[in-house]
């Protein structure tokens, strides 16, 4: 049996579990906050700092709901319209699942491709946040920490099980 080295904490499944449920719980309060600000308008949330640091504002931006494009592409009442957090809650239970259920090479090549189109969200989100909204969000700089983490683990494990493939 090999000894797996390449982690963050524990070890690269758990360290996959870990950080998707961190996701989940990020994604949770995310969706708390949208919910808040939709049933009162003064709602403040914990991460809103200052007008140039408030996380309700980024959350309830046009951009939160199917990246803010995706109804051009295919309507606004399809699926991938959603919540962007109810979208990340899919990504976060799907990788779990994929974690507890699959073998580790299916589960780590399924984690890769997942956490490598993450990244392409996030990268725009991070550009619209940034150049577009002008703000500074404490919960989407999370999710893409996370995010980031989850491609490094999971590119570590991915490489592993290919490397013994060839």
């Amino acid at each position: 049996m090999e000894i797996d080295s390449n982690f963050l904490f524990f070890s690269n499944t758990t360290d996959r579990l870990v950080l998707n449920i961190m996701g989940m719980v990020i994604s949770l309060y995310s969706l708390h906050i949208e919910l808040s600000k939709e049933r009162d308008p003064n709602y403040r949330a914990l991460c809103d700092f200052n007008e140039r640091m408030s996380c309700s504002k980024v959350l309830t931006s046009p951009y939160s709901v199917g990246f803010g494009v995706m109804h051009v592409f295919f309507g606004k009442n399809h699926i991938l319209n959603s919540r962007n957090c109810n979208l990340g809650l899919v990504f976060y239970i799907i990788n779990i699942l994929t974690c507890l259920l699959l073998p580790s090479s299916v589960s780590a090549s399924f984690q890769f491709y997942g956490s490598v189109i993450s990244m392409v969200g996030c990268v725009y989100l991070a550009f619209i946040l940034f150049f577009v909204l002008k703000d500074f969000c404490l919960v989407c700089i999370t999710i893409y920490a996370i995010n980031g983490a989850l491609l490094y683990i999971s590119h570590a494990s991915w490489s592993q099980h290919h490397t013994k493939l060839d």
